[in-house]
C-alpha cells in the first residue's frame, strides 16, 4: 500500500509538471496583457485549492484595485475574488460548522432587516436589492473568514496571512495617495493650496480613501504595541517591527494628506479607544498616566494650532471641524464659498430626517437615498431636497441617519446591535490574553471599530466593497482564543 501511495504521488507530480508545461506554451502564444491576466487567475485558483485562507486574502487585496481592471463578463477583480470565496466556502461545507458568534448573528439580523425594507419599499426595489447584496458580501466574507479560522493547527499562520493582506492593500494605495498629494496629480476639485491635491489613492474620493485608511492604521499600530508589550524578542522581531512601522507611517500619512475632517475625527476616536484598550488591563495608575499624556499632547497641539506655525491650509481645515459638528437650519443660512460644503452637508442631513419621518419603521428602502432625494414633488407631498441642492451626493453625510432614512428605525436598531456585538467581543477579550498576536488583533481591531464608528458620523464608509476589509477584521475579533491568560515572566535586569 505504501509503494502504491508513493507511486501515486510521483504520478501526481508528473501531471502537475505536464499541465504547467501546456499552460506555459499556451501563454507564450497569447498577447502579454491577456497572458498576465490568465497567469494571475491561474495562480489565484491554485492558491484557493491549496488553502481556503487565500481566497479571503485575495478578496482583501483586490479592494483598492477593483475599479482598475474589468474582467470578461463585466466582472471586477473583487467580484471575481468573491466568487472564488463562495466556491471555497462550498468546498468546506463537509467540515464541522463553526460555532455561532454574536457579530455573525447580529449581521444576519441586519441583512434580514435590509431585505425586509427592500421588499416593502415604494421606490426602486432593484436598487434596494443591490444594496442588500452589498451587505450580503460582508456576511459572506465574515463567514468564510470564521470558517478558515476554526482549524487550531493552522489558525496562527492563517491569521498572519489575513493581517498581512489587511495592511498591504491599504498600504499600497496610501503610498499612491501620498504621491498624488506631493505631485498635485488629481482632479481640480481636490486641489488645495500650494499646488497640492487631497490624496485619494485608487479609491477615487478623499473621504472614502480616509475611511479606508482608518480601517487599517489602527491594526498596524496595535500590532506594534503588542509586539513591544509582550517582549517576546526573536530573530524576526526587528524586521517585523520595521515592516509594521513602515505600514503604520504610510497609512497615517495617507490619512493626513487626504485632508478629510471626518477621517481625522474618526482617527482621533480610534486612537483614543485603542489607548483605553491598552491601559485597561494595567489598572488605574497606567490609565491616569495615559490620560495625562494625551492631555499634554492635546494641549501642545492646540498651542501649535494657535501659534500660526502650521500651514494655513492645514490649520484652517482643523479649525473648520467644529463647524461640521454644529447643527443648524440650512434654509436660513446665506450661502458663501467658504460655507458651501458645510451647508450642503446639513441640507442632506435634513433630507434624511424627512425621509425617516415619512417612513419611520422601514425607511425608503436600502440604496434609495438618492432616488428619494431627487424625486419630483407630487400632490400633497413635501420635497425632500432643500434649495439649491437638487442633486444628491449619494448619502446623508452621517451613516447612522443614512441607515435610518433608508431602512427605518428597525434597520438602525439592527445596525447598532451589530456594532454593539462587536464591542461585546472586544470588551470580553480585552483583559484576558497575553499572547502577542491575539493582543495585537484586540488592540488593532478596537482602533478600527472606534475609528469607523467615529468617521461614520460624517460619511458612509460601507461602500466600494470596503466592507470586505471590515468583515475580515470583525471575524478576527470574533474568533479570538483568549485562553492564554498567563502573564509573561518578567525579564531579569542585567
Amino acid at each position: 500500500m505504501q509503494l502504491f501511495s508513493t507511486a501515486y504521488r510521483a504520478d501526481q507530480r508528473w501531471i502537475w509538471l505536464i499541465g504547467a508545461g501546456i499552460v506555459g506554451l499556451l501563454l507564450a502564444f497569447t498577447p502579454p496583457l491577456v497572458a498576465v491576466s490568465w497567469l494571475v487567475g491561474l495562480t489565484a485558483l491554485g492558491l484557493a485549492i491549496c488553502d481556503p485562507v487565500w481566497p479571503v486574502a485575495l478578496a482583501v487585496l483586490s479592494v483598492p484595485f477593483q475599479q482598475l481592471v474589468t474582467l470578461p463578463g463585466g466582472l471586477s477583480v473583487t467580484q471575481a475574488c468573491l466568487i472564488l470565496v463562495l466556491l471555497s466556502l462550498f468546498r468546506q461545507l463537509s467540515q464541522p460548522w463553526p460555532t455561532l458568534k454574536p457579530p455573525g448573528i447580529a449581521l444576519v439580523i441586519f441583512v434580514w432587516t435590509l431585505a425586509l425594507s427592500a421588499v416593502t419599499t415604494p421606490l426602486s426595489r432593484s436598487e434596494s436589492l443591490k444594496e442588500t447584496l452589498r451587505w450580503t458580501t460582508v456576511l459572506l466574507i465574515y463567514t468564510a473568514t470564521v470558517w478558515v479560522l476554526q482549524d487550531p493547527s493552522r489558525i496562527s499562520w492563517r491569521r498572519i496571512v489575513l493581517i498581512t493582506s489587511l495592511l498591504v492593500a491599504p498600504g499600497i494605495t496610501a503610498l499612491i495617495g501620498i504621491g498624488q498629494f506631493f505631485t498635485g496629480i488629481g482632479p481640480e476639485s481636490f486641489a488645495i493650496a500650494g499646488g497640492r491635491v487631497r490624496a485619494y489613492g485608487t479609491i477615487g474620493q478623499p473621504n472614502s480613501f480616509a475611511g479606508y485608511m482608518n480601517q487599517a492604521w489602527p491594526l498596524a499600530v496595535g500590532m506594534i504595541v503588542a509586539l513591544i508589550e509582550t517582549r517576546r524578542y526573536s530573530a524576526q522581531f526587528w524586521p517585523i517591527l520595521f515592516a509594521l512601522c513602515i505600514a503604520a507611517g504610510s497609512l497615517l500619512g495617507g490619512l493626513l494628506t487626504s485632508f478629510s475632517r471626518g477621517g481625522w475625527v474618526g482617527a482621533l476616536l480610534g486612537g483614543l479607544v485603542l489607548a483605553i484598550a491598552f491601559t485597561i488591563r494595567y489598572g488605574r495608575p497606567i490609565l491616569i498616566r495615559t490620560g495625562l499624556t494625551a492631555l499634554i499632547i492635546g494641549s501642545f497641539g492646540f498651542l501649535l494650532l494657535q501659534s500660526g506655525l502650521l500651514p494655513a491650509t492645514l490649520s484652517n481645515r482643523i479649525i473648520s471641524i467644529t463647524d461640521n459638528l454644529r447643527l443648524f437650519d440650512p434654509r436660513s443660512v446665506e450661502i458663501t464659498p467658504s460655507n458651501f460644503a458645510i451647508v450642503e452637508r446639513m441640507a442632506h442631513l435634513h433630507s434624511a430626517w424627512r425621509m425617516l419621518q415619512e417612513r419611520p419603521f422601514l425607511g425608503v428602502g436600502p440604496g434609495n437615498f438618492s432616488i428619494a432625494y431627487e424625486r419630483l414633488i407630487y400632490s400633497g407631498s413635501t420635497p425632500t431636497w432643500i434649495r439649491p441642492w437638487y442633486d444628491s451626493r449619494g448619502h446623508a453625510h452621517n451613516h447612522y441617519l443614512h441607515i435610518a432614512a433608508e431602512s427605518g428605525l428597525l434597520g438602525l436598531s439592527a445596525y447598532l446591535g451589530f456594532i454593539g456585538s462587536i464591542w461585546y467581543c472586544i470588551i470580553r477579550a480585552a483583559r484576558q490574553t497575553y499572547h502577542g498576536l491575539i493582543r495585537g488583533i484586540i488592540l488593532g481591531g478596537t482602533g478600527v471599530v472606534g475609528a469607523l464608528n467615529g468617521h461614520n458620523l460624517f460619511e458612509n464608509l460601507h461602500v466600494l466593497n470596503m466592507g470586505i476589509q471590515f468583515g475580515v477584521v470583525i471575524a478576527l475579533l470574533a474568533t479570538l482564543d483568549t485562553s492564554d491568560t498567563t502573564p509573561p515572566e518578567p525579564k531579569e535586569e542585567l
